[in-house]
């Protein structure tokens, strides 16, 4: 058995370069153009770029991608022009004010809800952990 506390939601958002959205969706994204243009994901288990796809279009579409196991390198990808990814909103905010990143769809971000989960062998001996990972995640994360 497990002790399991909500700790928030992290907002990501759809991004890529202007460049990359003038080559890939000069008349807009779609679920068409979404399947010719190159995606990015974290590793064979991301599932985020698929989940974006099916909250905005109501449905799923097929797409090839970039393998990027790495947060920064995934914006740096981005911002290269070599894919659109969902990114954390920590890691674009500044890179979407200066215009150097875009979203695909204008404010069409998902929001992930993550858990800190720990043994109920342990709970109670790692309970200054717990209550450290909840505080820091109070002024990170959007409440649920």
């Amino acid at each position: 058995g497990c002790v399991v506390k909500p700790l928030g939601r992290l907002r990501y958002h759809a991004t890529a370069s202007p460049d990359f959205m003038q080559r890939h969706f000069p008349d807009g994204v779609t679920l068409k153009a979404l399947a010719e243009a190159p995606a990015l994901s974290f590793n064979p288990k991301d599932n985020l770029q698929h989940a974006w796809v099916r909250q905005v279009f109501g449905q799923s579409a097929a797409f090839r991608s970039h393998s990027v196991p790495s947060t920064q390198g995934f914006v740096d990808a981005c911002l290269a022009g070599l894919g659109w990814g969902l990114n954390p909103a920590t890691l674009v905010t500044d890179h979407l004010a200066s215009g150097a990143l875009v979203e695909l769809v204008p404010r069409a971000t998902l929001d992930v809800p993550l858990f800190w989960q720990i043994s109920r062998l342990v709970a109670d001996r790692l309970q200054g952990l717990t209550q450290a990972v909840l505080a820091a995640a109070e002024g990170k994360l959007a409440r649920p």
